[in-house]
């Protein structure tokens, strides 16, 4: 509905009328919509009475619509300023100045536009006499709404039918983690449903073996359901993957990994896989799922993580694309120990140094000639600070296993492990080796980073000249300089300063996000034309990707058409491409 009834430039939209104009239309969809299902299957006067009443006015504030109507036809300034603070309805102040060469006249009212509750108490009464006990609300994807969005459909439309203890309109708002604004609802109220694996399957499980064979299983399911029912039952998992190589539990266990469970990104990964085996004529291998994972790593999940950060508005607050920026830092940093850990081990096995029996162990039991095997994609951190990986989980990067006890008595931990695909592409050994106490092995403090990633967080302090700009990385320099009171380079008295190189990098980088930042679904248009870009695609096919109807699709192209960075040719119907100026500004890098 949002979709289709907004405006293309909104978001950016001075004109607080306008975007006021685009909510009314909103929620006269959602009821067109409602009203839409009851007459699918009942047929009632009343419903039809009910919803003539909301056409023509009755539940929105008369006052309202004339001062809407004086507002739009006049060609003075004006101004509105919009504020929902009531449970009860939508309630909506509306203060509009009129400027003129001789006066300034101010006029505010308080205004009811919509009685949510009025018309939900009437429906239910109407769907009663039809033994309808429950209506259900689905709305998906809401993280995809701005925050101002997302306050004005929670303040005005979800919070009132919560807190209004009925018990026959249930809302499900489907949204990712931390990008979600639930305004004064009582959190009491909602009932929280992860999806991420771990969360299902833990509170069924007595250890983490249970909780992945659960994972592994729901891959199963979810493969076997869908190919029966997409092929009308004429094909079986067993045909679409070469089992004369591996046994189809290995498929099965190799696809959890990878996708961690997530169905989408379990479907970008057969889809690559279907890409370069069975489109050519052959099963699926291991090394065809491994070659997608990495194919949906880099243009999908590495793609999606940069460009949010670096041109997408959906951040509520600086702070939140500080962290962001940062999260970039932390993810090069775990890459980095990773390899470096190995590094490390191997060049002590080779030269005969003492390391740890779990390693020594697991090095000699998968050497193959000079080509050594130590996993080093998962790590622990203990539960109380898990937080900062928020946006690291939320992007796939990384993905949360288990939970257990530390060594340190009474202190929890959780244990993540790295995308796979982005092991497979930095030559990062995934898994756990299969040893008699293998569930030690990851449990050795080598792996654990609770002290190590509060620390990469924090930013670099370089002390610099403010004088001559002159940096001292060196610590043997820096201490002369300490002694001595002078620069060593430009030879100035007290002018050398501590500073924070990676905030300063940051109010960059935040400088530039500001001017150059789009609306989301602008940068995931612009990305599928990118990914995509040997070819041309249409508004539907496009919508299909960034699912969005292809009608508003259509709109949002004729902005960016307009800013150069797409065009498009027609023949049947529009074909679109995109442009260098775009390909320049947001992909170059």
């Amino acid at each position: 509905c949002y979709e289709e009834i907004r405006p293309s430039n909104s978001q950016n939209s001075t004109d607080q009328l306008n975007i006021y104009n685009v909510y009314i239309k909103f929620f006269n969809q959602v009821l067109q919509r409602i009203e839409g299902k009851c007459n699918s299957f009942l047929k009632d006067r009343d419903i039809d009475k009910l919803f003539k009443e909301i056409k023509n006015g009755e539940y929105i504030d008369a006052q309202f619509q004339r001062t809407m109507q004086i507002t739009t036809n006049s060609a003075k300034t004006s101004t509105l300023n919009l504020s929902s603070d009531s449970i009860k309805r939508l309630a909506s102040s509306l203060s509009i100045s009129d400027t003129t060469s001789s006066e300034q006249q101010h006029n505010t009212q308080e205004l009811r536009i919509f009685s949510i509750n009025t018309i939900l108490s009437k429906m239910k009464k109407i769907l009663e006499k039809h033994s309808i006990k429950k209506v259900y609300l689905f709305l998906d994807d809401f993280s995809e709404l701005d925050y101002n969005s997302q306050k004005v459909m929670i303040d005005s439309l979800i919070a009132p039918i919560i807190s209004s203890y009925n018990d026959t309109f249930i809302v499900k708002l489907a949204a990712y983690p931390y990008r979600i604004y639930l305004g004064n609802i009582d959190s009491s109220k909602i009932v929280p449903c992860s999806l991420d694996f771990y969360d299902v399957y833990e509170k069924t499980s007595t250890n983490y073996a249970k909780v992945e064979a659960s994972g592994i299983d729901y891959i199963r399911r979810t493969l076997k359901k869908r190919i029966a029912v997409y092929t009308s039952e004429q094909l079986d998992a067993d045909e679409l993957f070469n089992t004369q190589k591996e046994n189809l539990d290995i498929y099965y266990k190799t696809l959890f990994y990878a996708s961690a469970g997530i169905p989408r990104c379990l479907g970008y990964i057969l889809t690559y896989s279907y890409l370069n085996s069975i489109n050519k004529g052959n099963t699926i291998t291991i090394q065809d799922i491994n070659n997608a994972s990495k194919t949906y790593f880099t243009e999908n999940i590495l793609v999606d993580f940069y460009n949010d950060n670096r041109y997408k508005q959906s951040f509520f607050d600086d702070n939140k694309i500080l962290t962001q920026l940062t999260q970039k830092k932390l993810m090069d940093d775990l890459i980095e120990i990773s390899k470096t850990f190995k590094r490390q081990i191997i060049s002590k096995y080779t030269k005969k140094e003492k390391i740890k029996d779990i390693f020594k162990d697991t090095i000699e039991k998968y050497k193959i000639g000079i080509t050594y095997w130590l996993p080093s994609s998962h790590f622990s951190i203990e539960k109380d600070i898990e937080s900062i990986l928020q946006t690291l989980e939320l992007y796939y990067i990384v993905s949360k296993f288990n939970e257990g006890s530390s060594r340190k008595p009474g202190t929890k931990i959780s244990y993540y492990g790295l995308n796979y695909g982005l092991c497979l592409e930095n030559m990062i050994d995934y898994g756990k080796p299969d040893l008699r106490r293998s569930y030690d092995y990851w449990r050795q403090d080598e792996f654990n980073y609770t002290n190590f990633i509060p620390a990469a967080l924090n930013a670099v302090e370089v002390p610099t000249c403010t004088n001559c700009g002159y940096q001292y990385s060196d610590k043997n320099e820096y201490k002369i300089v300490e002694k001595f009171g002078f620069c060593l380079n430009c030879k100035s008295e007290n002018t050398i300063n501590t500073t924070n190189a990676l905030q300063t990098v940051l109010a960059q980088e935040i400088a530039k996000w500001k001017s150059e930042c789009l609306p989301d679904i602008e940068i995931d248009i612009l990305r599928v034309l990118y990914n995509n870009r040997q070819e041309t695609l249409t508004a539907a096919e496009i919508g299909a990707l960034v699912e969005r109807h292809h009608l508003g699709v259509t709109k949002i192209m004729d902005k960016l058409k307009r800013t150069g960075y797409i065009t498009y040719d027609v023949k049947d119907k529009r074909y679109y491409k995109i442009e260098s100026k775009a390909i320049e500004k947001f992909f170059k890098n």
